[in-house]
């Protein structure tokens, strides 16, 4: 019992020497640091006042929407000048760029011969046929091998006119140039 009250005692006197009366210069130069220091950041710039400005773009083609098919006009002074069929039903796969379709295989059918699949890059399946329209340059499948389709493609000269490009749509990992 003597121990515990002899340790009691030194527990106290202890804590009894940490009490506040040895600090009072360590409050005093706290004091004194806090007083004395000033904030040093700049004030905050005012900002100017936004001015509202009224949108005027309703003359402008809506960026959400196709663009529309930019054809050239056909002169009257270039007589012979190739031009598509620009007044036949666009299809679904014209919608797309021919970079976002990939070939997936080639197959052929009893009723239609040779067809091809191709994705796209939204990961939907779609069977195509030779005369089948894909691409946003009025491409038209013209041959479909086993290793690739071939689209001709119509391109604005400039002039009235239009030319025709073959591109190939090969399958991945196949060697050859997509452009012929």
């Amino acid at each position: 019992m003597s121990k515990r009250l002899t340790l009691v005692a030194l527990t106290s006197l202890l804590l009894g020497a940490c009490s506040q009366g040895g600090h009072q210069d360590l409050v005093a130069y706290t004091e004194q640091v806090r007083s004395s220091s000033v904030p040093s950041a700049d004030p905050v710039p005012k900002m100017p006042e936004l001015v509202r400005i009224d949108y005027t773009g309703r003359a402008f083609r809506n960026p959400f929407e196709p663009a529309p098919l930019n054809a050239p006009e056909q002169n009257a002074n270039t007589p012979g000048c190739p031009q598509p069929n620009l007044d036949r039903e666009r299809e679904e796969l014209e919608s797309l760029g021919l970079d976002q379709f990939t070939l997936v295989g080639t197959m052929r059918t009893n009723a239609e011969g040779q067809v091809a699949l191709i994705s796209t890059n939204q990961s939907r399946l779609y069977r195509v046929s030779m005369g089948d329209y894909l691409g946003l340059n009025l491409g038209q499948v013209t041959e479909i091998t086993p290793n690739y389709i071939m689209i001709s493609e119509w391109v604005p000269a400039g002039d009235g006119c239009w030319q025709q490009r073959n591109t190939a749509l090969r399958l991945p990992g196949s060697q050859g140039s997509s452009d012929l």
